[in-house]
């Protein structure tokens, strides 16, 4: 590990593996930086099932208490990413088939998971295959790339202000950054179609 990295973490400096290494030697500034660089992703996993903003934080903190109570069996850095989407996929269906248990006591106002006027079977197949394949690709992507389209693509968009600023770079570069973090996902998606055979 670079003599650096035990002064200052910088989420979008340091690589995935060194930050890994340091958060198994007990730095808390790694950690909070590996969360900062991934947190974008585990927040689209969790919007992209439709659950409650209440749902996406429970998702949110057990995916990230899950990622922490398997940090040091993680054999292969590098592979954290792919590792981390899983975990968070299944804490949302874990909590999406909790969520549907749970039957309110009230009016319709208090559904907020709004469903397609014809959400069959068949659609919801397809849905969720192409929901999987998006946060495949997404997975694939650099850690700055998932990082701005996360915050690009939030519920609460992020303004260009304060991407440039969290990424460490200017605001007029926000918009081509975006442009090519939007092709490479694209190009990701193209690949993914052409190995299962669905395009």
């Amino acid at each position: 590990m670079s003599p650096s990295l035990t002064k200052r973490f910088d989420a979008t400096t340091f690589s995935t593996a060194d930050l890994i290494e340091a958060c198994c030697e007990g730095r808390q500034a790694a950690w909070a930086a590996l969360v900062r660089r991934f947190s974008p992703l585990v927040w689209t996993i969790a919007r992209s099932h439709r659950v409650s903003q209440a749902d996406c934080e429970e998702i949110f903190q057990q995916t990230w208490l899950r990622a922490y109570q398997g940090l040091r069996a993680l054999q292969s850095p590098e592979r954290f990413p792919a590792w981390l989407t899983t975990c968070a996929k299944r804490e949302s269906l874990k909590q999406r088939e909790r969520a549907l248990r749970y039957v309110p006591v009230g009016g319709p106002e208090v559904f907020d998971r709004p469903t397609a006027p014809d959400s069959g079977p068949e659609n919801a197949v397809i849905s969720n295959e192409r929901r999987d394949e998006v946060l495949s690709a997404l997975g694939r992507l650099s850690a700055r790339d998932q990082t701005l389209l996360g915050m690009l693509s939030a519920d609460e968009e992020c303004s260009y202000d304060e991407v440039s600023r969290r990424l460490g770079v200017a605001r007029g570069s926000v918009g081509p950054l975006r442009a090519r973090a939007l092709r490479r996902l694209t190009e990701q998606l193209a690949a993914t179609s052409v190995e299962t055979g669905t395009r």
